[in-house]
């Protein structure tokens, strides 16, 4: 028995790094999984590899700072499978830059669409299709959102405001039986934080643990806090980051 059998999950930004881990590993736990991104031709070969693993995963294309996408997300995978458990808002992306060389809306703008709008919408379409049945919401922050990220001003703070938003949802939404948690990485290796990146070897110097994370670490945080084993956990900022943030 898989801690999440029976469970139907949605994952966005899912085609690779993190997201692809949390797909991996909510589907050795049992799970059904919705998952999406961008790029149609790699998620339709990752859909087929775990097919032929014997899972049971469904790609969806699409843009989560694009709301008609967001809502044929959820179209999808109600189609599928009747309703959705879990939702895990993980779609984001980093751009490094100076303040004052910022650009408006390439460093701060598209930043925040995707890696904080897209959850609040996301939230407020997949919340209701739980709030008869209850259900739970995985928001992904980042240890960057708890002080100071020189270069990284907007990923901060969207990261930040993520686990703001994940507070005041899990206090709304707590009378509808729906849970709401955020997971906050630290060095996890992705595209985002690739293994030979400069800014990756940096952070690595800066960790306790003297290693990176795998992508599949975030992911067994993240099915715990979907399972029945969380039953009890709302509003909590579970770290993840090898002792980065100490």
């Amino acid at each position: 028995m898989g801690k999440l059998d029976g469970k139907v999950a949605v994952v966005t930004g899912a085609t690779a790094g993190i997201g692809a881990g949390v797909v991996r590993v909510f589907l050795k736990h049992g799970a059904k999984v919705v998952f999406c991104g961008r790029r149609a031709e790699k998620g339709k070969r990752i859909q087929e590899d775990l097919r032929a693993q014997g899972y049971d995963a469904t790609f969806v294309q699409a843009d989560m700072t694009k709301d008609a996408d967001v809502d044929c997300l959820a179209q999808e995978a109600v189609a599928a499978y009747g309703h959705v458990d879990v939702l895990v808002n993980n779609a984001g992306i980093m751009r490094s830059f100076q303040i004052l060389d910022m650009d408006m809306d390439r460093d701060y703008g598209q930043v925040m669409d995707l890696n904080l709008r897209s959850y609040v919408y996301a939230t407020k379409v997949f919340g209701n299709l739980m709030k008869d049945h209850g259900g739970s919401i995985v928001n992904m922050a980042s240890v960057g959102g708890l002080g100071a990220s020189p270069t990284l001003s907007s990923y901060a703070m969207s990261k930040a405001a993520v686990i703001s938003f994940t507070k005041t949802a899990a206090k709304e939404l707590a009378a509808l039986g729906i849970r709401v948690n955020a997971i906050l990485p630290g060095t996890i290796f992705s595209e985002m934080m690739p293994r030979d990146g400069k800014f990756t070897e940096y952070t690595l110097s800066l960790i306790p643990m003297k290693r990176g994370g795998e992508p599949e670490e975030i992911g067994e945080a993240a099915a715990f806090l979907a399972s029945d084993e969380a039953s009890y956990m709302t509003g909590a900022q579970v770290v993840v980051d090898g002792g980065i943030s100490l």
